[in-house]
């Protein structure tokens, strides 16, 4: 497959400071990105144009010592249009998947008070917030809070929960697969942390998330699966519905030393859970971003005031391979259930290197660095080819991520 993309971007932003307590905040952006993908046989797969006009306004107003208002709203005026075709065999035998052509206004706007109380040992914030979209007409109030607090000079507890949406964007909203009496996703989170520290340098800290989702899009018996026994053949592009439940917990450690001085750094582990179901199908399932352990360690060292050394390693369980697949034999099968095969573990080690020059007016930064450093090789799922009717037999494509990858270059700061 062959992309071609060009993207544009450009921003504006001010800041009104009439009194010491006041501020004001402006940003004004417009973006817009076109792409074009073509088989080997320079054939169109599919295309696109988005853009997307932007104003935000935020406003602080500290209105006592011991409080603090903020307010602030957005319009964004967005476009989206493509298509994506499907190739039998040779052109001209294609058929239109799918097309989208549609322009929408999202308004926004939000609103919190934050209260400082026991000179700072207790901290505690309240706010809502409201979305528009135009195209589907619907309007959500999400309502959030959080509290903090110090349950002795070194340890603090935080505490938070909010609703959160994400409105259907315009290509599933105008799409003939979608429909412009989608839904926006809703969120349902909530957390919970500890924190202790050891002097100005040295942190540890426990935190304990869930989410709970709601009106998920998806394609109700769009992927082929063993159905009763039998091989099911899913109907020609079924419909987007909000289908689709799930929820997400688990929880993260973390153990961190700051210093701008020789040795700095930090590690962590994290386990969740993530699991989907569908109304429609009446399926259950691991998410397809259900990652359950996670370790991420990074260490700088500053041999000499202008030289600096670091080193980060990541390690991931491996995530769903997405679809009703089993393996025998080396080969994919179509099976019953969905997302019961896993990618091997994720792994990576990166290392890189400054040597800095400070001067009055400028300061310039040599660096080498190799992403990769053991040349692990890691996988991601692209797409679902074709499967066999009769035998089951899946034909499936995965990518590989990129291999051993050292750069060197040149920064000038002034």
């Amino acid at each position: 497959m062959v992309r071609v993309a060009l993207t544009t971007f450009t921003t504006l932003a001010w800041r009104y400071t009439p009194t010491d307590k006041l501020v004001v905040t402006d940003h004004a952006a417009w973006m817009r990105e076109k792409f074009d993908d073509s088989n080997p046989t320079a054939m169109p797969l599919d295309g696109g144009h988005y853009g997307e006009w932007v104003e935000d306004t935020a406003v602080s107003w500290m209105w006592n010592a011991h409080g603090t208002f903020d307010a602030g709203w957005s319009l964004r005026r967005l476009h989206d249009s493509g298509y994506s075709n499907q190739f039998y065999s040779t052109a001209p035998f294609v058929s239109l998947l799918d097309h989208a052509d549609g322009t929408a206004l999202h308004v926004g706007g939000y609103a919190q008070q934050t209260w400082n109380l026991d000179s700072g040992r207790v901290r505690f914030t309240a706010g809502a917030r409201v979305d528009h979209h135009s195209t589907d007409g619907i309007s959500v109030v999400l309502p959030a809070a959080s509290a903090s607090f110090a349950v002795t000079p070194a340890t603090r507890l935080q505490l938070g929960w909010g609703q959160y949406a994400q409105f259907p964007e315009i290509s599933d909203l105008d799409s003939p697969l979608g429909s412009k009496r989608l839904l926006p996703t809703r969120a349902n989170q909530a957390i919970g942390a500890v924190e202790r520290r050891f002097g100005e340098r040295t942190r540890l800290r426990a935190e304990y998330y869930e989410r709970d989702d709601r009106d998920l899009l998806d394609r109700p018996f769009y992927d082929p699966r063993i159905l009763n026994g039998l091989i099911f053949t899913p109907p020609l592009n079924p419909p987007e519905r909000n289908s689709g439940r799930g929820y997400a917990r688990g929880f993260e450690f973390i153990a961190e030393r700051r210093s701008a001085n020789r040795l700095t750094g930090w590690v962590s582990y994290a386990y969740g859970v993530a699991r989907q179901r569908d109304g429609v199908e009446h399926t259950a399932y691991p998410s397809d971003y259900d990652q359950r352990h996670t370790i991420n360690a990074f260490g700088g060292y500053r041999v000499r005031p202008s030289v600096n050394l670091s080193v980060k390693w990541t390690w991931g369980s491996g995530f769903p391979i997405p679809g009703f697949l089993r393996m025998q034999n080396g080969q994919y099968y179509l099976a019953s259930a969905r997302n019961q095969l896993r990618f091997d573990p994720y792994q990576r080690l990166d290392w890189r290197i400054n040597k800095s020059w400070t001067k009055d007016r400028y300061k310039m930064t040599l660096y080498g660095e190799v992403v990769n450093l053991t040349n692990r090789t890691n996988y991601r799922f692209d797409s679902f080819n074709s499967f066999n009717s009769k035998t089951g037999l899946v034909s499936i494509s995965l990518d590989k991520l990129f291999p051993i990858l050292p750069s060197a270059g040149i920064v000038f700061e002034w």
